[in-house]
């Protein structure tokens, strides 16, 4: 059985300024994060948090953010480029089996895995790598 995932359209509205209603990224983040931290981010689709992230971390951090969508990485590549936020975000489309981020082993300081688990095909596995 395939597994299905999020249209890459429907990022447009998860991504939308209006969302902050009700996610606002900063009074999420904030409490858990500091300059300088590593990050990763499951399923960023086109950057709601993302961006965020790279402005709480600094220059002196890194965002990974990883998703299975080229769609969802080639939109979130152009909003940090316009948001001059391109050189903390390190974009990683992900494979069927992993994530890609075995450089990463003991290098992370924080995962958000913020309403992405359920679309995973093996929560196990990710978890297991996260």
């Amino acid at each position: 059985m395939a597994h299905d995932v999020c249209a890459w359209w429907i990022g447009f509205f998860l991504a939308s300024p209006i969302r902050k209603l009700r996610h606002n990224p900063s009074a999420i983040l904030r409490p858990y994060l500091r300059e300088g931290m590593i990050v990763i981010e499951p399923g960023p689709g086109m950057g709601f948090f993302t961006l965020e992230l790279a402005r709480i971390v600094g220059n002196k951090g890194k965002i990974v953010a990883i998703d299975v969508q080229t769609k969802m990485i080639e939109s979130l590549r152009r909003r940090s480029q316009k948001a001059g936020l391109d050189d903390r975000i390190d974009l990683r489309l992900a494979g069927p089996k992993s994530m890609g981020i075995s450089d990463l082993v003991g290098k992370v300081d924080f995962v958000l895995a913020f309403a992405v688990v359920h679309e995973m095909p093996d929560a196990g596995q990710f978890f297991k790598e996260s």
